[in-house]
């Protein structure tokens, strides 16, 4: 409401010093005001109408820093990865859920656990437990042990069932996306992928 209140304001102000220069003509054509007089009132309104478009610049300024927060979205909180995300390339699909204290991701698609029918998965075969290796990659529960600490997701592994190697991951939301990224040791030495919510 207040930036429409804002071109309201400049026009009002602007309205006020035209009828003010008006009469100021008026009177000093008619005699009634000297010269001088008309001069110090017509400085006195140049002033005054600095002062007010600096004083409504200060307020433009004061709303649209105002405004910044709410153009980004509030704050993830801890809940805010919880459920379906789409990589932005399309290449993977997962469901992200609450399971106690942490949280965890099953797999709903990825290109690289299809057969070339790209509907049935494929097994686990490169799982480095020869126990696991049969079962079939359809929904597994691959992202493990995320919690919530310092404004993001972390303390996380990654199963990466196209070569069986299990990694540490960490995940950030920014302007309605996740970010998730793996990595060995150091998060510096990683990859992160971009998801988006999963629409219908």
């Amino acid at each position: 409401m207040a930036l429409f209140a804002i071109p309201l304001a400049l026009s009002t102000a602007a309205k006020a010093s035209r009828e003010i220069y008006r009469c100021l003509r008026d009177h000093r054509a008619n005699g009634l005001i000297t010269p001088a007089s008309s001069q110090i009132w017509e400085h006195n309104m140049q002033t005054s109408a600095l002062s007010r478009r600096s004083a409504i610049f200060v307020l433009m300024a004061a709303l649209n820093i105002g405004l910044i927060p709410m153009a980004h979205g509030e704050p993830a909180g801890p809940d805010a990865i919880v459920g379906i995300w789409e990589a932005d390339d399309g290449t993977v699909k997962l469901d992200m859920f609450k399971a106690g204290t942490e949280l965890q991701a099953r797999m709903l698609y990825g290109n690289e656990i299809m057969e070339a029918d790209n509907v049935t998965f494929k097994k686990d075969a490169k799982n480095p437990d020869p126990g696991l290796r049969a079962r079939s990659l359809k929904n597994i529960i691959f992202i493990t042990g995320l919690h919530w600490e310092d404004g993001e997701w972390s303390g996380g592994s990654i199963y990466d069932a196209s070569s069986g190697r299990t990694y540490n991951c960490k995940a950030t939301v920014k302007d309605g996306k996740m970010h998730l990224r793996g990595y060995l040791g150091l998060p510096a030495m990683g990859q992160t992928r971009s998801f988006h919510r999963a629409r219908g």
